[in-house]
């Protein structure tokens, strides 16, 4: 504490001054009283010596004169030989009396400052005790090491969660340098703990060593102390331990970097979709548009969805963004790069995405798929028609084969009844026999005509060729029958293949396929020639049926129904019925070419 100030003098309390004293300060006030009494001695002697003459006895006159002319001329010495200096005298004491007033009033102000000063100095520095003890406390509690340095490096504070994390007391360390006690590796000495680096502070990831030689990954934070003038006292060093930090980094990398790989590699598209903007898509999403990561900035969802599917999937994209019920999966169709159209399927999952909310969703092509089920349910719908159609064909069929019994063979086995019957009757008259044996042979070329038209019948519902002398045989009867029947078409016929190698199970399946192939030829090709090829090719049996007629627009086929357009349909079910396939190639005024074909297999080789 500063010594405290004397009190200052109390104007108000009378002090006893000694009379050597009290004289030595009034000598010119006593100097001027014997001035003016010598002056008033000399005037009055004066006046009385020129009065002498003047009044001689007349002593009242003189009095009067005396006193008047003493008046007169005492006067005037007497306001400034005395009063006037002690007028002077008075005015300068008062104004010294009021000065010092003013000056103890200044002293007791500035006395009253100081003892002010002293207690707001001594409260400011017990609280800077409490603060600096409570600082310590922190710094002793902290669970990161805290260490303070000289200039130099030396250690001049170490606190316990130091001693903690690198093992050494602070009694054994002071006076070494941080770098030796904690060794760290020549850079992040000469960066961090030389002083150069430290001047605006540093920090950065550094590793540390124990006492006991063990090594860790720490953060270290530099800051300097200066001094009052600018200068630099020292280093506050901090260091945490970040071992756990960096294995949980390891491990977010490593499930990042599977993650990656996953996403990357996965068979089906993935998107984030956030503010009607895609922010992301990994390889296979891109490769499904024809598109590369550059062109995402670009891109807008509207351009890649098909604009028919669009509104469904934009408002789709809303209400899952609102947090509103809205199913998970959709279909819809996508636009590529180069125009094409897709079907997806995919699914949605609302996430948050740098603090926002958005979608995360996922995309396979199904446009496969959704082709196998439109081909499904146009062959459904085609079987339903094709049954009703076969249904309505085998009463045809037997309607026909009815009427032509009945219109043929009906008729002839009548014929033959009516000559039985009249060759009966006329048995009775011997002499007609020669009549009676012409009736008889006349009834022989009708059941002959009923003979045939039965095989005609039989060989249209299925020939027995096939069973008798095979499909090969079978083929040349029905072209030489067709073109009997189609005289205005010249049919060519190329058979590479013997009757061995047509598996007996295809013998049916090929006459029908060529069967309805070549009356398709006849109906609507209005062709001049129609060729009819059988042969292997790479192991595979083929049956080609090519006319060079109008053609028609293969991709556009009509569709089966009640009234007919079935060929096509049976024929394809014909070849698919054992593993083969029925390919149609034509194009208007380029004829057509039916091509069925099998690969060599255990079902169809036995």
């Amino acid at each position: 504490m500063a010594p405290s100030a004397p009190p200052p003098p109390d104007p108000n309390r009378r002090q006893s001054i000694p009379l050597a004293a009290r004289l030595g300060q009034n000598r010119p006030l006593l100097r001027s009283y014997l001035a003016v009494g010598a002056v008033i001695v000399i005037i009055e002697f004066t006046i009385m010596v020129l009065l002498e003459p003047l009044f001689g006895t007349n002593h009242l006159a003189m009095a009067f004169v005396d006193s008047g002319a003493l008046i007169l001329v005492a006067g005037p010495v007497i306001y400034y030989l005395l009063a006037k200096p002690m007028a002077q005298r008075l005015y300068e004491k008062a104004e010294a009396e009021r000065a010092l007033q003013e000056l103890v009033q200044q002293n007791q102000a500035l006395h009253q400052d100081a003892e002010r000063r002293v207690q707001s100095e001594l409260r400011e520095r017990t609280k800077a005790d409490a603060r600096i003890q409570f600082q310590a406390r922190i710094l002793a509690v902290v669970q990161q090491a805290v260490v303070a340095t000289g200039k130099g490096g030396v250690i001049l504070y170490w606190n316990r969660f130091a001693e903690w994390l690198f093992g050494w007391p602070e009694d054994e360390i002071r006076g070494q340098t941080l770098a030796k006690v904690t060794g760290f590796t020549a850079e992040a000495a000469r960066t961090g703990l030389s002083g150069i680096g430290a001047v605006k502070g540093w920090a950065g990831e550094v590793r540390a060593c124990r006492r006991d030689g063990s090594t860790f990954p720490a953060y270290l934070t530099c800051s300097p102390i200066w001094r009052e003038d600018g200068s630099i006292a020292g280093f506050v060093y901090t260091f945490i331990d970040i071992t756990e930090r960096k294995s949980a980094e390891t491990a977010l990398q490593d499930s990042e970097a599977k993650y990656s790989t996953v996403v990357e590699n996965s068979p089906t598209g993935v998107f984030i979709y956030r503010n009607g903007k895609l922010v992301f898509g990994n390889q296979r999403f891109f490769q499904m548009l024809g598109r590369t990561l550059r062109d995402m900035t670009t891109m807008e969802v509207a351009d890649i969805v098909h604009p028919e599917d669009w509104p469904g999937v934009s408002e789709l994209f809303r209400l899952r963004l609102a947090g509103q019920g809205a199913t998970q999966d959709y279909e819809c169709r996508i636009v590529n790069a180069l125009g094409e159209v897709r079907w997806i399927s995919g699914r949605s999952a609302l996430i948050r995405y740098d603090g926002e909310p958005a979608l995360l969703g996922n995309i396979q092509d199904i446009t496969e798929r959704h082709k196998a089920e439109e081909a499904l349910r146009s062959s459904q719908a085609a079987l339903h028609r094709l049954s009703a159609r076969l249904m309505s064909a085998q009463e045809g069929e037997r309607r026909r084969v009815a009427q032509e019994l009945h219109d043929s063979i009906g008729q002839s086995l009548s014929a033959v009844k009516f000559m039985v019957e009249r060759a009966l009757d006329e048995q009775e008259d011997v002499g007609q026999t020669l009549d009676r044996g012409k009736t008889l042979q006349a009834v022989v070329p009708v059941i002959q005509g009923a003979v045939e038209e039965v095989r005609r019948i039989s060989m249209a519902l299925r020939p027995t060729t096939l069973d008798d002398l095979g499909l090969l045989a079978t083929i040349a009867w029905f072209t030489r029958e067709f073109q009997v029947t189609y005289p205005h078409l010249e049919v060519v016929r190329l058979i590479e293949v013997e009757e061995f190698e047509v598996p007996d199970a295809l013998k049916t399946n090929i006459f029908r396929i060529l069967q309805e192939a070549m009356n398709n030829a006849a109906k609507y090709s209005q062709g001049k020639t129609v060729t009819v090829i059988l042969r292997q090719v790479l192991g595979d049996l083929q049956l080609m049926v090519v006319d060079d007629g109008i053609g028609f627009k293969a991709d556009e086929r009509r569709t089966p129904d009640l009234a007919g357009g079935f060929g096509l349909v049976s024929m394809q079910e014909r070849a698919e019925l054992f593993g083969g396939s029925l390919i149609v190639t034509s194009a208007p005024g380029e004829g057509t070419i039916i091509l069925a074909r099998w690969p060599p297999s255990e079902e169809t080789s036995s």
